[in-house]
């Protein structure tokens, strides 16, 4: 039995069922990378926030802010402050960004703002301004994202002259007769990519592409960092896993129509 709970007992007074949970990390307020999964419910992975509890999510980009559910996680990926539903990050605008930057802390919903987030719907609150945006970018860590290795040109390759051949007589022979070019090889077509991330640099864009062999796609203000077209999503899979391992955790797979 929580502390507020026996207390309003000595009062003589009851706690309601649909009470908002009692949570014991108030004082928890961290900002950092987060990563995404898969979840069309309105949740947050966190490493100590309690299972059940209730998170606000800020973007230190624009100062969006929603209520979360949370799912304690401890072996969330390191580097990751938390993980967003891909539900939860839409919502915040940021589900197509690399390594987002948020701010995490405890939320204490009303029990009607309960129902909506368990039913998926979008809880929010008032954006964070300015000022406080500022001081919460100041407090994020030194290194956010793995750095990228900056690609070298290609090595020109030497040409050397070749000797005056050897001119042969040869008993004259009949001219062959004129066909028609060979047509050249199609490209590979394939409906799944693998979405690296989407960035407002074309430059860095353009960097990361030639680091995970892809091709950068402009969509509006935006210039995201696709690999494939890969033919079967398994084939999609096993190069995402690849993509990962380089430091692209967040990389994830769509099918272009």
């Amino acid at each position: 039995m929580s502390l507020a709970a026996l207390l309003l007992m000595l009062a003589g007074q009851t706690v309601p069922p649909d009470a908002p949970p009692v949570i014991h990390a108030q004082l928890l307020d961290e900002v950092g990378v987060a990563g995404t999964f898969a979840a069309p419910a309105m949740t947050v992975r966190h490493r100590s926030l309690a299972d059940g509890s209730y998170a606000e999510v800020t973007t230190l980009d624009d100062g969006r802010t929603i209520v979360l559910q949370v799912e304690q996680d401890p072996s969330l990926p390191a580097g990751n402050l938390a993980l967003l539903s891909n539900a939860a990050a839409k919502a915040l605008g940021i589900l197509d960004q690399m390594a987002p930057k948020i701010r995490i802390r405890p939320a204490v919903p009303s029990p009607a703002e309960q129902t909506a987030i368990r039913a998926g719907t979008e809880v929010s609150r008032l954006a964070a301004p300015p000022s406080l945006l500022a001081a919460l970018r100041r407090r994020l860590p030194t290194t956010q994202t793995p750095a990228m290795q900056p690609v070298a040109p290609p090595r020109p390759i030497p040409t050397r002259s070749m000797p005056e051949p050897t001119p042969v007589t040869t008993s004259p022979r009949p001219t062959p007769r004129a066909t028609s070019p060979v047509a050249p090889k199609p490209a590979a077509t394939g409906r799944w990519l693998v979405q690296v991330a989407a960035l407002s640099d074309a430059t860095r864009a353009a960097t990361l592409a030639k680091t995970v062999d892809g091709v950068v796609r402009s969509a509006g203000r935006l210039y995201r960092v696709q690999a494939g077209p890969f033919t079967t999503r398994a084939a999609a899979e096993t190069a995402r896993a690849a993509i990962a391992r380089r430091g692209f955790a967040d990389a994830r797979i769509i099918a272009q129509d």
